[in-house]
């Protein structure tokens, strides 16, 4: 069997806000589907390629998980950290971890309406390093595990 992912998909707890919250990643809504009994909304998110990768889920039966701290969904590359950086603040979204180095790849991150935190990452991942095995470093953002 070859398996391939196509999409993710979060619960969300308000729809509109939320996809207010995507479009600032360029992100808008593709297809909406609409089920009755129960009442559960899918909005099928697609980026500027028209790739559909998102799926944001609403319905009253759909219980919005405890989103904790550390947990990133999702994550974004995007060209320019600085210029995503700009645009998440333009829109009223404030950055939950400001911009880092890991050599060639900067990443941060903001949390979406639900709490959910978005990793967003420029740079070419595949240029990261491992370290030995049975070697660990310090955490860089170690303050987003912890818990309240």
């Amino acid at each position: 069997m070859r398996a391939q992912i196509t999409n993710f998909k979060l619960v969300v707890s308000d729809l509109d806000r939320s996809l207010a919250f995507y479009s600032v990643f360029g992100l808008k809504e593709a297809v909406r589907l609409e089920f009755a009994d129960p009442d559960v909304t899918e909005s099928l998110l697609e980026d500027a390629t028209g790739t559909r990768g998102l799926v944001l889920l609403h319905g009253d039966v759909i219980p919005v998980p405890s989103a904790s701290p550390g947990w990133a969904p999702l994550v974004v590359n995007v060209d320019d950290i600085d210029a995503a950086r700009k645009e998440i603040h333009d829109a009223g979204f404030e950055l939950a971890v400001e911009p880092l180095s890991l050599g060639a790849v900067n990443i941060c991150m903001v949390a979406d309406p639900d709490g959910y935190l978005v990793e967003i990452v420029s740079g070419n991942t595949d240029t990261l390093d491992g370290i030995p095995t049975g070697q660990k470093i310090p955490h860089p953002i170690p303050h987003i595990h912890q818990r309240k």
